[in-house]
């Protein structure tokens, strides 16, 4: 649900793109990054991380067996990384 929140922040946060029917009736669109709104995608993906790292913290503390998979929680927590190190390139 975090990521979700996170990729619609972003989604709302980019700039539009210029269509043919933009230029016919002459629409003003947002050519630029809302960088308030950018501020608040790194926020929900912080908190993101820090979630996918309290999971697989409790995953240790709960795992009974040695093959317990925990691949799931760690794919998460390596997809926030990668989602704040798109917001630091585009900042």
């Amino acid at each position: 649900m975090v990521l979700f929140a996170a990729l619609m922040v972003f989604h709302f946060a980019q700039p539009e793109f210029e269509t043919l029917f933009d230029r016919f009736y002459a629409l003003d669109l947002k050519t630029r990054w809302d960088y308030i709104l950018l501020k608040y995608f790194a926020y929900t993906m912080g908190f993101g991380l820090m979630v996918s790292l309290a999971g697989m913290m409790l995953g240790l503390f709960r795992a009974r067996r040695k093959t317990d998979h925990r691949k799931p929680i760690i794919a998460l927590g390596l997809m926030y990384l990668i989602l704040i190190a798109v917001y630091w390139f585009l900042v």
